[in-house]
């Protein structure tokens, strides 16, 4: 499994360097206006949050919030059925502290991802304007499944000729990015929502945080969420899976 990961990076890697070569202009500030609509997919419950819970929380009748897995294999030393029920109730709390109403788990064991297109099938991406992915460097197999399933829907749907994907990073850093978020005004929402998932791992809030911080040296802000962006053609390029 390894080997063949590192293969796909490898293709990953030349992909991204040629794509890059294209790029002319700086990272810009990420608008959100009235009627956007913005779909966030996650491969476990929390990475939404990790990745652009300052965004999220900025812009709540934006977003619609998409758990594909339901944290069955999230919490150590509980049962499967206890995990499923304390994280739904972590993602319930975190959703309504953010003052999001479109949200969903979807009822998929960690890790089987893969097998379940045709659940995922589903979604509608008709109307949207931006769907959010995480990097699919993570290392997670549900990561790389979701990437594949949403390659799938965009070749037999419907969706706006305007539609991008934007990478985000929550647990992995983006080679490069050209979007950007300033979130240093609601950074104490994004750190509450991380502490609602993650009480007894303040590490973790503040290692998000820390690259938040990091990511903003470039913008004149405090803290930044950043992304990298795709048109629908150039998506489907990727060689990933």
């Amino acid at each position: 499994m390894k080997s063949i990961f590192n293969f796909i990076k490898t293709k990953y890697n030349k992909f991204v360097f040629e794509f890059l070569s294209e790029k002319k202009f700086p990272p810009v500030n990420f608008k959100v206006k009235i009627e956007t609509k913005c779909l966030v997919l996650a491969p476990y419950i929390g990475a939404e949050t990790k990745g652009l819970g300052g965004l999220i929380a900025q812009y709540p009748k934006n977003f619609e919030i998409l758990a594909l897995t339901n944290g069955s294999s999230l919490i150590k030393n509980v049962s499967q059925i206890e995990a499923i029920n304390i994280k739904k109730e972590q993602f319930s709390n975190v959703m309504k502290h953010a003052r999001v109403k479109g949200y969903k788990i979807f009822n998929i064991n960690s890790g089987t991802l893969k097998d379940e297109y045709k659940i995922i099938s589903r979604i509608d991406i008709s109307e949207v304007d931006f769907i959010f992915v995480p990097n699919p460097f993570d290392g997670n197999p549900d990561t790389l499944a979701l990437i594949s399933h949403l390659k799938k829907i965009l070749k037999t749907k419907e969706h706006k000729k305007t539609l991008q994907i934007l990478m985000y990073e929550s647990d992995c850093a983006l080679s490069y990015i050209d979007y950007y978020a300033d979130i240093t005004n609601i950074a104490t929402a994004k750190k509450q929502m991380l502490g609602i998932y993650y009480p007894n791992d303040p590490k973790l809030t503040s290692g998000v945080i820390g690259l938040n911080k990091f990511r903003a040296t470039n913008f004149g802000a405090d803290l930044a969420e950043c992304f990298a962006s795709f048109f629908v053609e150039d998506f489907l390029k990727l060689p990933l899976v």
